[in-house]
């Protein structure tokens, strides 16, 4: 049974960041509201910020700095919306000015989340790399994530997904270098991830970055694939 949800004022975190009420609710990610579209989602689909120092707008993407939240979709749409009609100032009651460039800064650093999390995922021994490893760990369950490059070859990939169990959810967020880079190689075009909270941690952050593709913002250059579940 899921639990109720109480009302969210505008500018206000559902409850206090860290909270024990987060660990009460079982695992649920508590929606918050967009100050933007003043729409309340899950927080995989919105990017928190704080008001820091000098009166800056500071984009809190682990969640954990200090201070009142406010939450904006993480659309690359509704990020420069705030930005141009500032929507933070009013809801932040403060005269901030959000830089020109929040947004590309948000989507990079995405991009180095997502690269650190894969190296953590390496050293904790919840990756694999390789064609035949990621084989084998999507035909046994052993995978409930596989990540490959952005540039693998077609073949490649049409041969994972048809041994990909249901519920295997399938990104390309980084070329082959870069993901090499993370997980200590010089390429690599195929990973998979065990389940555990590093997963979990991973695709939150993909979905995100998901929302920073160009849609219908002059000048977006991200475009991270679509994620696939079989």
């Amino acid at each position: 049974m899921e639990a109720a949800m109480t009302p969210i004022k505008d500018g206000e975190d559902a409850m206090p960041l860290g909270d024990a009420a987060d660990a009460a609710l079982a695992g649920a990610s508590p929606e918050r509201r967009c100050i933007v579209t003043r729409e309340a989602l899950e927080k995989d689909q919105l990017i928190r910020f704080v008001l820091g120092p000098d009166n800056a707008v500071v984009p809190d993407l682990a969640e954990n700095l200090p201070g009142r939240g406010y939450w904006v979709t993480a659309s690359r749409k509704v990020l420069a919306e705030a930005v141009k009609k500032n929507a933070f100032a009013k809801a932040m009651q403060a005269p901030v000015k959000p830089a020109p460039d929040l947004v590309d800064r948000i989507a990079g650093m995405i991009d180095r989340q997502i690269v650190d999390l894969l190296g953590l995922a390496r050293r904790s021994g919840s990756l694999v790399t390789g064609f035949e490893k990621v084989d084998v760990a999507l035909r046994t369950g052993k995978a409930v994530l596989l990540i490959e490059a952005k540039d693998a070859g077609a073949d490649g990939r049409a041969k994972l997904a048809r041994h990909t169990l249901p519920g295997v959810e399938i990104w390309a967020p980084l070329g082959a270098e870069q993901l090499g880079r993370a997980i200590g190689r010089d390429y690599a075009v195929h990973v998979a991830v065990a389940p555990g909270g590093l997963a979990n941690r991973l695709k939150a952050v993909l979905r995100r970055q998901q929302g920073l593709i160009d849609d219908g913002v002059a000048g977006a250059g991200h475009a991270p694939a679509q994620p696939r579940t079989e």
